[in-house]
């Protein structure tokens, strides 16, 4: 019974019967309406058409529709459950009955969608029956709720094994963005291209060899942008084959990404903007937010390049005023501009945290206490920024002479700072620094110490510590 199960295909949307392909449609067009009616559609067809890749796609849609953001009681009543239906789970699977496994996970995942014990059984459960995307739609679950380079990698490995090396070199990609040396993505991307090609080649068909090659060496070239690259010559390389490229297809959004990103790795600020510019005239890229976005930080980039570079000529100057008097001209520049940029991109993405912690940053760097505190007070709810977000909160409140509400800010920013790196040590210091301006002698101490015990080199805390040392004595 089990090995006739094995060789049933999966199957895609047009292939069911019609009538049951209707009423998937409708239930797709009212997804966010109704998405209860479209899971028990869903379930429905399903029930008749397992091995239908589109339908089940349509029904993760249509829990993740149902669930929203989940609670955490959710999460754990159907961690509960779904451990409970593993103990069984294995030996269906060993008896023939991965089906039954199937629509047993999927009806966990009706109820909670993000439940990483579930999608493992779809998967085992689907893989024994060659359900490789019924797979893919598992991994995408898991990486949906926990984006980690593990699951990520996984699911760009489901999709090899799917057949569908674009999709797993768009993952690859996503995580070589965040790490390019992370060797698994590197390898896994290669894999995919390989696969393209040989897709793209059909190598086992008739047709002209010196073809063939000619892709496979494209492909390579596309393959050899994917992974990780750190040497100058390529990227230079890179970008002159993607100045070609863009005088041929002017209206191609992606290469400009591209360039802008291999323009900005060589530090060619200036070359990244103008092409950045260009991208925003373009109709795919004139509401594109992120060139906005790219273009203010490459122009904070560029400024901070000219301020290195006045740099390095005062020291090579120590003594040239007006060279000193570049240098001061050119900051108040900068700083004007950051300014003037974050207050623009504030208002027009209100909630956006990270602009609103440089907004407040930089009004504390004014001594413009109150907009400080109210940006920071609103940048603190994102994780990326809440630490930063604290201790700016703090020295906000420590200037207006208000002490007892920087002591709980940063009371609060150290407690969840769980690793004493720089930022923690630069926290702690804040703290100590209020409870000496406050006259609480004891308490500074007793942060400087906790400073010293793992850095005596940092900044004076060597020196506060002897100092209440011999007062002690």
């Amino acid at each position: 019974m089990a090995e006739e199960t094995q060789e049933i295909k999966e199957i895609t949307l047009s292939e069911i019967d019609p009538r049951y392909a209707r009423q998937i449609e409708n239930a797709e067009k009212n997804l966010s309406k109704s998405p209860d009616y479209a899971i028990d559609i869903c379930n429905t067809v399903l029930g008749k058409y397992p091995n239908c890749v589109e339908v089940r796609k349509i029904l993760r849609q249509a829990q993740y529709a149902k669930y929203g953001k989940g609670s955490a009681i959710t999460k754990f009543v159907a961690s509960i459950k779904a451990a409970i239906f593993a103990i069984k789970a294995k030996k269906m699977i060993e008896s023939g009955d991965a089906l039954g496994v199937i629509a047993g996970a999927e009806q966990l995942l009706n109820s909670c969608p993000d439940n990483p014990v579930a999608c493992k059984l779809l998967i085992d459960a689907a893989d024994s029956l060659g359900y490789f995307g019924v797979s893919v739609t598992g991994y995408m679950a898991m990486a949906r709720y926990a984006p980690t380079d593990e699951n990520l990698l996984a699911l760009a490995n489901a999709y090899i094994k799917n057949k569908q090396p674009d999709e797993a070199m768009q993952v690859c990609e996503t995580i070589l963005n965040k790490n390019r040396a992370n060797g698994e993505a590197q390898a896994l991307a290669r894999t995919a291209s390989v696969m393209k090609t040989m897709n793209k080649g059909k190598w086992e068909e008739e047709g002209s060899a010196r073809t063939k090659v000619k892709d496979a060496k494209e492909q390579l070239a596309r393959e050899r942008q994917t992974s990780s690259v750190n040497d100058e010559e390529t990227l230079k390389q890179f970008v002159e084959e993607l100045k070609v490229k863009i005088a041929e297809d002017v209206q191609n959004i992606n290469l400009y990404r591209d360039i802008c990103k291999y323009l900005r790795e060589l530090r060619r600020y200036s070359e990244a903007l103008e092409y950045v510019r260009q991208a925003r005239k373009q109709p795919l890229g004139a509401g594109d937010t992120t060139f906005e976005k790219l273009e203010n930080d490459l122009v904070v980039l560029e400024l901070d390049q000219n301020i290195e570079d006045i740099k390095k000529r005062l020291e090579a100057n120590p003594d040239d005023a007006s060279i000193k008097a570049e240098l001061e001209e050119a900051r108040k520049k900068e700083h004007a501009i950051k300014l003037a940029n974050a207050k623009e991109m504030v208002e027009r993405y209100p909630n956006d945290f990270n602009y609103r912690y440089v907004l407040g940053s930089l009004y504390l760097e004014d001594g413009v206490l109150d907009e400080a505190i109210k940006q920071l007070q609103v940048a603190q709810r994102s994780p990326k920024v809440r630490a930063q977000s604290l201790l700016g909160l703090g020295r906000a409140f420590f200037r207006g002479g208000k002490y007892d509400l920087a002591v709980e800010q940063l009371l609060t920013a150290k407690n969840e700072a769980k690793i004493m790196n720089e930022s923690k040590k630069e926290i702690i210091y804040e703290l100590a620094s209020v409870y000496e301006k406050m006259g609480k002698p004891d308490l500074a101490f007793a942060e400087y110490k906790e400073i010293y015990t793992v850095d005596a080199s940092y900044k004076d805390v060597s020196a506060k510590v002897d100092y209440y040392y011999s007062n002690k004595k």
